[in-house]
């Protein structure tokens, strides 16, 4: 499979994430906000679950999320907050994943109509550039990659 997403180094402490999207902005804001949806398309490569999806278009709201392998064993989080929202065109919040040195990081995007379709743009802020270049060597765009191919594929409600 061909990656549609594309993710380029930005100063000395950002990336940079686009990719477009068939469905909307509204549908691509949604599915970023509401758990049930956020289950559905944010795996990662195959072989992952997401028991743990607290996430609320609301200011201020908490974000818990924790992957487990289906295999066992394997589980990390994710956990932050929603700074800011202009739905269905903006939105800011933090991230700050649960593993030893890491740091917290501030993801803003954009869900911009493009024909009849979204393109979205990530810009995501790291603490250093050593932060930075240990997420994209983690294998962090690959996952993105996988878990965005699903969203055009939800059902909507």
């Amino acid at each position: 499979m061909t990656s549609k997403l594309k993710a380029e180094l930005v100063g000395e402490t950002q990336v940079r994430m686009i990719r477009h999207f068939a469905s909307s902005p509204e549908r691509v804001f949604r599915a970023h906000f509401e758990p049930a949806l956020v289950k559905q398309w944010m795996l990662g490569p195959p072989g992952w679950s997401m028991p743990v999806c607290e996430i609320a278009p609301a200011v201020g709201a908490p974000i818990h999320i924790e992957w487990e392998k289906d295999t066992g064993g394997e589980r990390f989080g994710v956990t932050g907050a929603v700074r800011e929202l202009d739905p269905p065109h903006r939105s800011v919040h933090t991230e700050l994943f649960g593993f030893p040195g890491a740091t917290e990081s501030v993801v803003e995007t954009w869900y911009i109509r493009d024909g009849t379709g979204t393109r979205l743009e990530m810009v995501i802020t790291y603490t250093s550039k050593e932060a930075r270049d240990a997420a994209m060597s983690s294998g962090m765009t690959d996952g993105m990659d996988a878990s965005y191919a699903r969203i055009d594929a939800l059902a909507f409600a």
